[in-house]
């Protein structure tokens, strides 16, 4: 038995109480249940402690500090649900599809584009960052097979995805894994693919995840016209003065569980863009108002529950054309969103108007600056009580996010790959989040809800018909093309 001080030492959150040792880690990985003790001795919460992994076989000892918009959200998942972001990638009936062998190869190949699938965190105490260092893969827990019985694969597959989601990813390894999910007697018919949100977000997992995909291709991002320094430095004081102008919203959601389900949608993605075309609107304002009608249609009493307009975090991307796949480079922008609208293209007509919020650039500016130089000038016991306050139901109601992918067919292990959905993380007290995400002319969205406060199947049925009755509107100049992500 090891002794408090080493535990303490070794320490690497897990899971909450009762997670228990997981299945397929392998013979020579144990767990064991130890009382947790910060860095000065004290008694804290009971946790799963896994023993690190051995190093790989002539690996070299790295070390680099996680950055501080990273470790905000390993501070998220110590004071509330798992915090992972993914896709889950739906085969193409009918053929072979590959083996979980076929995608340990795959993955192994590409290892060296993927360097955060070769590292895993060391705990830097209670005064510090944890950083990165070289880490063992486990292949028979990292690429595993889930096999799941004959019949709607599609809803086995968001059942799954479900499950996954809510296991903490063990901090003794590399943050991330793979599951091909096989039908009895049928073959393959999915893959879902989640890494840590520490590693990258949405649109860096994307990234990621199309270097495991053929034909190779580069994710098209936006070259960013800089500012001078003065200008930037003037847009980020206005943007920081706007954050602290922004009261918290009125009203709280109602106390639902910690539960989530798992469920999917598509739009078709020509008829979003020719809806946004049509009223001079960005497909997020789109994705905005389709989300908003559906849920106060299936949750009628939210406009008097929240006394007030719904708060979405919008995250909005601002990498560039040259940056890393990983890391967060993600600004969130809250937009108040009126319930008493039932009017498809009137809300709409108000989202658009409120729209200089997210687009204008000083919120976000602001934001990334918080992200990125505000908390790396914090000790971690208060990046993490910050990250804890104001990542939750208490500044926010809900969280649509849009990202752009691919825009052609693509194969994964030869296998055709037939649609992708995001996968993104909850935040406590936020029972719905929803991501989008354009895959060769689809737009599949990827719904995380509360089922408590939101029926997941009902909303998700929906979207579709708020679209249809949003439809073009002729206007006299529409202006140029819209593109699927912002």
């Amino acid at each position: 038995m090891l002794s408090r001080r080493r535990v303490a030492a070794r320490l690497c959150y897990h899971g909450r109480v009762g997670s228990g040792p997981r299945p397929g880690l392998g013979r020579d990985i144990g767990a064991e249940r130890y009382a947790a003790v910060d860095a000065l001795g004290r008694p804290g919460r009971r946790v799963v402690v896994h023993r690190h992994l051995p190093p790989a076989a002539g690996a070299r000892r790295r070390s680099l500090p996680v950055a501080p918009a990273d470790a905000f959200f390993l501070h998220v998942e110590n004071a509330g649900p798992p915090q992972q972001v993914g896709g889950l990638v739906v085969l193409e009936p009918g053929a072979a599809g590959p083996t979980v062998r076929d995608l340990r190869e795959l993955v192994r190949a590409e290892l060296d584009g993927l360097p955060r699938f070769r590292q895993r965190l060391l705990p830097g105490g209670r005064w510090r960052r944890a950083r990165w260092v070289d880490g063992a893969i486990d292949w028979e827990w990292h690429v595993a097979e889930r096999v799941v019985a004959a019949g709607d694969p599609v809803a086995e597959l968001r059942r799954v995805v479900g499950e996954l989601a809510a296991e903490p990813l063990p901090r003794d390894r590399p943050l991330w894994r793979m599951v091909l999910v096989r039908e009895r007697d049928a073959g393959p018919v999915g893959v879902i693919l989640l890494v840590h949100h520490a590693v990258a977000d949405g649109v860096g997992t994307v990234v990621q995840a199309l270097r495991l995909l053929r034909p190779r291709t580069e994710l098209r991002i936006a070259e960013r016209g800089g500012l001078r320094a003065g200008a930037a430095a003037v847009a980020t004081a206005t943007g920081l003065a706007q954050l602290a102008a922004d009261a918290r919203p009125r009203g709280r959601m109602p106390v639902g569980s910690d539960r989530r389900r798992f469920v999917t949608a598509e739009l078709d993605l020509e008829t979003v863009r020719g809806v946004a075309h049509s009223y001079h609107a960005r497909v997020t304002d789109i994705l905005l108002a389709v989300v908003v009608i559906a849920l106060r249609r299936t949750r009628p009493d939210l406009m008097t529950r929240l006394r007030g307009p719904l708060r979405v975090a919008v995250p909005l991307m601002v990498r560039g054309p040259r940056s890393a796949a990983e890391g967060n480079l993600t600004a969130a922008v809250m937009i108040d969103i009126p319930l008493h609208l039932d009017d498809p293209a009137e809300l709409l007509a108000d989202i658009v108007t409120r729209g200089d919020r997210l687009h204008s650039g000083t919120r976000a500016l602001a934001s990334r600056f918080v992200m990125a130089t505000g908390l790396r000038i914090l000790p971690e016991p208060l990046a993490g009580r910050f990250a804890a306050t104001v990542y939750g139901g208490r500044f926010f109601h809900a969280i649509v996010s849009n990202m752009a992918g691919p825009d052609r067919p693509l194969t994964l292990a030869n296998a055709a790959v037939a649609q992708v959905f995001p996968i993104l993380p909850p935040a406590s007290g936020v029972p719905l989040v929803v991501g989008a995400l354009s895959w060769a002319g689809r737009l599949g969205l990827g719904i995380s809800a509360d089922p408590e406060l939101v029926d997941p199947t009902g909303f998700a049925a929906e979207l579709p018909t708020v679209l249809a009755e949003l439809g073009p509107a002729p206007v006299a100049d529409p202006g140029p093309p819209v593109g699927s992500g912002e």
